[in-house]
């Protein structure tokens, strides 16, 4: 099942939306899971594309490392996976 854009620009302004505005940690958990989904269905579309090359290395880094075990280590991961995912919609959008 493929994301609309809708909602992916809806989960990304979320989650990148001013810092101190951390949502708890079922919300948090539930756009990681949302995140995750998004950028393995781009993951094939970006592949190809060096403008995507330091997006994927950041992807591999945190599908393999997850999360640091800190008070905000989820909360970090979520905004980290929002920035890859938004770069990856953004070079599909550039070409």
């Amino acid at each position: 099942m493929q994301t609309s854009p809708d909602t992916g620009s809806t989960l990304l302004a979320r989650v990148l939306g001013p810092y101190n505005q951390k949502p708890g940690d079922v919300e948090i958990a539930q756009f990681v899971d949302d995140l995750l989904r998004q950028g393995d269905e781009l993951l094939a579309r970006v592949a190809g594309h060096e403008a995507a090359a330091a997006a994927l290395g950041d992807w591999h880094r945190l599908t393999t490392e997850g999360p640091t075990d800190s008070p905000l280590g989820n909360w970090n991961y979520c905004r980290a996976l929002a920035r890859t995912v938004k770069t990856f919609r953004r070079v599909l959008a550039d070409r």
